[in-house]
């Protein structure tokens, strides 16, 4: 085929468009030589038309033409170019004809452009490209392209939760519905289901579902979302024995489908949607397993379904090769046949083999004999029971599956013995150990089985002892070797005797080996082969297999690709392929058993995983917008301090080393810094996300993880803060009619208080004030959006800086200290005072701050703000507020305040002794720490807030000042330059000093 922009031409079709164009642009010369042809346009075209239609070599090179008019030059320049280039003595005449050299041609942009041909990043073959891709996205349906297609739900790539669509164009049957067993990263999971929406899509096209045989891995996703996703007409098909088990899924799961229930019997022939279905026996590891011939007018499709050749199995029922012999001489269109033991090579034994070696070992025992094997294995059940019949055991069978199956075969007409003939569990202590053979339940240790409880003693219904012998007759499945290996080992404790493995020839497989596979391939013979049911490196093994029988076309899949198969030409001519028609992205499905079902990141699978591997930390914060009294947080401001948040923190993780709780005491350290550093008016998921941030990175250097972080914030937003301190002020109203002007002013001074919670640091500044001019008289009430756009916009007629008088602070604190719900109680009850001298004329203050009666600054819940209040105009003065000033002069001069604590200039408070000891007591706590860790601040921080903790208010530089001193106190008096008499805390340094040399950090 030649491209040309993206358009596909056949040979014939490219010739008749070459003659076209010669003709229409009046070509003078032409001439045909071993059939390539060269046509010569006239002078006036600069170009030359190179062609070659051959069956065998189509392909066509069109040099660069300015003025042909035709209908292939649809580029600007006139080029168009195909995937490949006639020889190059052909060119070079071609050439010459038309007096040209190839060096000419050689620069010009149609030779560099046909050079580059495909590789290029734009053009005709992208175009096309991502067209296909387009198309690829989504599943071919219609009647157009293969006949016969085939969409595989699952089992491909796994072991198990085999379902896979089959079809002629657009009606489909659906071939298994199977689950799979989760991994040990799945943690919670007990099923793993195939995705349905394909099925839930298409349930108008899907006609029927055949079941090959009744293993978990093939009927387990029926109950739970094939059969509601289908439309409830479709018919289920199914031998006796595999539909009694159906029956009991739907049973289990309420689910009412008596008529569409259809039992086929082998060798039958049935219709079941576009195909006739003929069922063939092969031998499994369970009763009435069959594969499936599927026939149309298109092709026949061979699905063996599980399969293994037993030349001699226990029921006499063998695997039917005279019925493959007959489909390789009919023809066979595709096959797809099971891949689990391509790697194993040579052949299974068989299951007549497996009964002889149970009754040797069985007849050999002089205890009590224990089996344990898959509850599905009926066959291998009949060959216990003989055992038991030739040693003159007691069979007792503990284990609830063990009884579904064996009922399932009674109702079949397929059990190898009658269930009423054996002794119930409870009845075991009437025999003698030697008299019986317990069959139980547990090969694969899974939690509930009877012998897994029984390895740790804790089953009601066995109860192990040394004199046991323990056959394990089952396979290993891979991912619960771990879990077996554990239980054998307390098996081993106890004393029991076990065997198991395969040189004790105890269990062999349902599944074909190597040798198996390869005389299948062969006696069938297709013309296309598709492997099934492994993992993907078995199927590719697979692949391999078949295309050293001779087969001509393989491929290998995944699940949610679409592959089409064209049909028989004739009986002599091979097909030509395996066609891609579509892929998607399929989502398992996971059940934990119980009601949860869900795809992985509705059951969050891959985050328990990660909880488990790196834990989680769960921060419970409770913040405090409104701690204090409103005066009590204006009066102990720091006027150059942002208000931040504070808050009560508990901490708690899971699957963490905490290092003795040192990962805790850590963790709450740090949550608090970080809540110190959020604003008051911080939201709820800043919040959040600062203390998720803080408390991931401190487990990640402590131990190395990144655990998940939970942080669940409560407490009043701000609006709720402010809303309760105006209701407050409305109960204060409602008590007290009569209101002074102070009162006012108070009531002013904490609406801008609130209003300052969502503006900048505002400082202290009488002159700035009192240029304002403003006054209680004409003092603008505005709310808070309002007064923070005229600050930004600079309005002078807004303050950003305020000053109160001392009388109105005492005015404030009479008002507020009646109140029910603000607490803004002192340090120890003590009486606050005002320290700065105050004009009694109603002067501007020279500055505010509150002491206790000792001189210490009052501790405060809430975070220190500037005080925002408006002046009282000296208008308004009354002989009461007269009354007030002399108070307020003579307390504060009867009160010895020599400094202010707020103020830039006052003294810092003195260190007592109580303080000093926690400080020396903290830092030798965190003493190791000090000596490892560089950052240093942050210790100090943390001390800080400790202190906090116990009333005591003291900033990280004032904590590691106070140390340094203590440090150079105790060097002073190693030293002898300092008597140690009067020192009280010179035990407490020297523990933890005496080890190291201590600096001043």
């Amino acid at each position: 085929m030649t491209v040309i922009n993206g358009v596909a031409y056949s040979p014939a079709v490219m010739a008749m468009r070459i003659l076209d164009s010669r003709r229409r642009a009046g070509c003078s010369h032409w001439s045909r030589k071993r059939n390539r042809t060269a046509f010569i346009f006239p002078n006036n075209v600069s170009g030359v038309l190179f062609g070659g239609y051959n069956k065998r070599v189509p392909r066509i090179v069109i040099a660069e033409s300015k003025g042909i008019p035709t209908e292939s030059m649809r580029s600007k320049s006139g080029l168009l170019i195909c995937s490949r280039v006639i020889k190059k003595t052909s060119q070079d005449k071609a050439l010459e004809l038309q007096g040209l050299s190839r060096k000419q041609l050689k620069g010009s942009s149609a030779f560099n452009k046909s050079r580059r041909g495909s590789s290029s990043a734009e053009g005709p073959r992208k175009s096309m490209d991502d067209g296909v891709q387009r198309k690829l996205e989504l599943f071919h349906e219609g009647f157009e392209g293969p006949p016969l297609r085939v969409l595989p739900l699952g089992g491909l790539g796994e072991i198990g939760m085999n379902c896979m669509l089959i079809g002629h164009y657009d009606r489909y049957i659906l071939v298994d519905a199977g689950l799979m067993f989760p991994d040990y990263d799945e943690l919670g999971v007990q099923k793993v289901l195939p995705d349905t929406t394909v099925i839930q899509r298409w349930r108008n096209k899907i006609e029927a579902v055949v079941i090959t045989h009744g293993h978990e891995d093939h009927i387990g996703a029926l109950p739970w979302q094939v059969i509601p996703a289908l439309d409830p007409h479709t018919r289920i098909f199914s031998t006796s024995f595999t539909m009694e088990l159906i029956k009991r899924r739907l049973k289990d799961f309420n689910i009412h489908a008596e008529g569409r229930l259809n039992i086929i019997n082998i060798s039958e022939k049935f219709q079941a949607g576009p195909f006739e279905i003929e069922a063939i026996r092969v031998t499994h590891s369970i009763p009435d397993c069959c594969g499936l011939v599927l026939r149309c007018k298109d092709g026949i499709i061979f699905h063996t379904g599980d399969w293994k050749i037993d030349e001699s199995p226990v029921d006499g029922k063998t695997f039917d090769r005279s019925a493959l012999e007959k489909l390789g001489k009919e023809g066979i269109t595709l096959m797809m046949s099971d891949s689990t033991n391509i790697l194993s090579p040579g052949r299974t034994t068989s299951e007549t083999d497996v009964a002889e070696a149970l009754l040797r070992n069985i007849a050999a025992a002089k205890g009590r004999v224990i089996t344990t094997q898959f509850a599905s294995n009926v066959h291998r059940l009949g060959s216990v029971k003989a055992a038991a019949e030739l040693t003159g055991r007691k069979l007792v069978f503990i284990g609830m599956s063990l009884r579904t199956y064996l009922d399932a075969a009674s109702k079949a007409g397929q059990a190898p013995f009658d269930p009423s003939t054996l002794v119930k569990a409870e009845d075991m202590d009437a025999y003698a150990p030697r008299d019986l053979l317990v069959v139980t339940t547990g090969s694969q240790a899974e939690p509930r089985a009877a012998l897994n409880l029984a390895s740790f003693g804790s089953s009601h219904s066995l109860k192990l002892n040394k004199d046991d012998l323990i056959l394990y007759s089952a396979k290993v499945i891979p991912g619960n070797d771990t879990r077996v290996m554990r239980m054998m080992n307390r098996i081993a404790g106890i004393g029991s005797t076990l065997m198991m493995g395969r040189g004790d020839n105890l269990h062999t497989s349902g599944h074909a080996y190597r040798g198996e596979l390869e005389e299948v391939l062969r006696l069938v013979n297709p013309q296309h082969f598709l492997p099934v049911h492994g993992e993907f490196a078995f199927l590719k093994e697979h692949e391999l297999l078949a295309k050293s029988t001779g087969i001509r076309h393989t491929t290998v899949i995944k699940n949610g690709e679409m592959l089409g198969v064209s049909p028989l030409r004739n009986r002599r001519v091979l097909s030509n392929g395996f066609s891609p028609l579509g892929k998607e992205n399929l989502q398992l499905m996971y059940s934990d058993g119980d009601k949860a079902f869900g795809n992985a990141e509705e059951l969050c699978i891959d985050e328990r995983m990660r909880i488990a591997l790196d834990g989680i930390v769960i921060a419970s914060v409770e913040i405090r917008r409104h701690q204090e009294d409103p005066v009590d947080g204006l009066l102990n401001a720091d006027t150059h301090s942002q208000p931040r948040l504070k808050g009560r923190i508990q901490i708690t993780t899971r699957c963490l080393w905490i290092d003795r709780g040192k990962l805790s005491q850590a963790l709450r350290s740090a949550a608090h810094v970080a809540l110190s550093y959020c604003p008051l008016n911080a939201s709820v998921s800043h919040i959040q996300h600062s203390i998720s941030k803080v408390l991931r990175k401190v487990v990640q250097k402590y131990s190395n993880r990144r655990p998940e972080v939970v942080v669940i914030v409560t407490g009043d937003t701000i609006e709720q803060a402010d809303s309760k301190i105006k209701l407050n002020l409305s109960r204060k109203d409602q008590r007290s009619p009569q209101r002074s002007p102070v009162d006012v002013s108070a009531q002013g001074s904490l609406q801008k208080y609130f209003t300052k919670l969502r503006t900048p640091s505002i400082t202290n500044s009488a002159h700035q004030f009192s240029k304002t001019g403003m006054s209680t008289d004409d003092t603008e009430v505005v709310s808070h959006d309002e007064l923070r756009l005229r600050r930004n916009k600079k309005d002078p007629s807004v303050p950003r800086n305020f000053s109160v008088n001392a009388s109105e602070v005492i005015s404030l604190q009479n008002y507020f200290l009646d109140s029910d719900s603000l607490t803004g109680e002192t340090a120890g009850g003590q009486a606050k005072s005002v320290t700065n001298a105050v004009d009694p004329k109603g002067a501007a203050p020279i500055g505010v701050s509150v002491n206790s009666a000792k001189g210490h600054k009052v501790k405060s819940g809430t975070p220190e703000v500037s005080l925002v209040a408006s002046t009282v105009d000296s208008s308004v003065t009354s002989k009461h507020k007269e009354k007030e000033y002399k108070e307020v002069s003579s307390r504060s001069k009867a009160l010895d305040m020599s400094s202010a604590v707020s103020s830039p200039t006052g003294k810092r408070s003195r260190w007592k002794e109580n303080e000093t000891q926690k400080l020396i007591e903290l830092r030798g706590q965190m003493d190791s720490r000090f000596r490892t860790m560089r950052a240093k601040k942050v210790l100090w921080e943390e001390i800080s807030l400790t202190l906090s903790g116990y009333g005591i208010d003291r900033t990280p530089e004032q904590c590691k000042s106070c140390w340094s001193s203590l440090v150079k106190k105790y060097e002073s008096i190693l030293e002898g330059e300092t008597s140690k008499r009067h020192w009280p805390f010179l035990t407490d340094m020297a523990k933890i000093i005496s080890s190291h040399k201590s600096g001043v950090e």
